[in-house]
C-alpha cells in the first residue's frame, strides 16, 4: 500500500477508503442518536457538520489521484462551506441558503460516488483497499437516493407517509433510503406518489444490481489474480 493511498492518524496508517467508510458511517448513524442524546437541535447540527466534514476531507484525499475532478470537488467543498456559515452567522432563517447546501451537497455526493466507480472499475488487482471502495460506493449510493427523496417531498409534498412527519432533515430519509436499498422494506415510512414509488423501486433495482455485479467483478479478478500468481 503506497503513502497515496493511505491516511496517517498518529502512528497508524489507515486506507484512505477504510477511513472514508468510517467517515460516511459516523455522518449517517451517530446524528439521530445526537438528535436523543443532546436535545438542543443546535449541537447535533454542528457535530453533524463536523461528521460531514471528515467525510468530505476523506472523499477529497480518496480521489486525490484525479486532479480535474480534485479542483471541481474543492469548489463544491468551498460552496458548501460558505452556505453552511451562513447557517451559524445569519440570525434570521434563511431557507435558500440551506436548500442550496443541500443542493452542492448533493452533487459532491454524486461526483464522489462516479469517481471511485471509475477508480473500480480501472483497477486489476484486489486489495482491502478496492473492497473498502465498494463498500464506500455502496454507501454513497443510499446516501445520494435520500437526497433524492428529500428533494422529491420538498417539491411535492406528502409523497411520503413518514410516522413522525420529520421531514426537515436527510434523517428519515437516509433510514428509508438503506431500507430500501437493501430491500429490508419495514413499512413505517411508505411512498404515496407514483414518483416516490418509482424512485424507490429504481433504488431497490439498484441495489441489487450493484452487490451482483461487484460481487462478480470481485470474484473473477480475485480469480484471475490467482491464476496469474499460480502460472508464475
Amino acid at each position: 500500500m503506497t503513502k497515496d493511498s493511505t491516511v496517517r492518524i498518529g502512528k497508524h496508517e489507515i486506507s484512505r477508503f477504510r477511513f472514508l467508510l468510517g467517515s460516511l458511517m459516523m455522518m449517517i448513524g451517530l446524528r439521530p442518536l445526537l438528535d436523543e442524546w443532546l436535545g438542543e437541535r443546535i449541537w447535533a447540527d454542528v457535530s453533524t457538520d463536523i461528521f460531514f466534514a471528515f467525510a468530505l476531507i476523506s472523499g477529497l484525499h480518496a480521489i486525490s489521484g484525479q486532479p480535474r475532478q480534485l479542483r471541481f470537488c474543492l469548489l463544491l467543498i468551498s460552496t458548501i462551506i460558505i452556505l453552511r456559515s451562513f447557517h451559524y452567522t445569519l440570525h434570521i432563517q434563511m431557507p435558500v441558503f440551506d436548500k442550496a447546501q443541500m443542493v452542492v451537497g448533493a452533487i459532491f455526493l454524486v461526483q464522489m460516488l462516479i469517481m471511485i466507480w471509475v477508480h473500480i472499475v480501472k483497477e486489476n488487482e484486489v486489495t482491502l483497499d478496492l473492497i473498502m471502495a465498494a463498500a464506500c460506493a455502496y454507501i454513497l449510493l443510499g446516501m445520494v437516493w435520500a437526497y433524492a427523496y428529500y428533494f422529491l417531498e420538498n417539491f411535492h409534498p406528502g409523497s411520503f407517509n413518514i410516522v413522525e412527519n420529520s421531514t426537515d432533515d436527510l434523517v428519515d430519509f437516509n433510514y428509508y433510503s438503506f431500507v430500501t436499498l437493501t430491500t429490508v422494506g419495514y413499512g413505517d415510512i411508505l411512498a404515496i406518489t407514483r414518483a416516490a414509488r418509482a424512485l424507490s423501486i429504481f433504488e431497490a433495482i439498484t441495489g441489487q444490481l450493484y452487490l451482483a455485479i461487484m460481487i462478480s467483478r470481485l470474484v473473477g479478478l480475485h480469480a484471475s489474480q490467482s491464476g496469474n500468481n499460480n502460472r508464475k
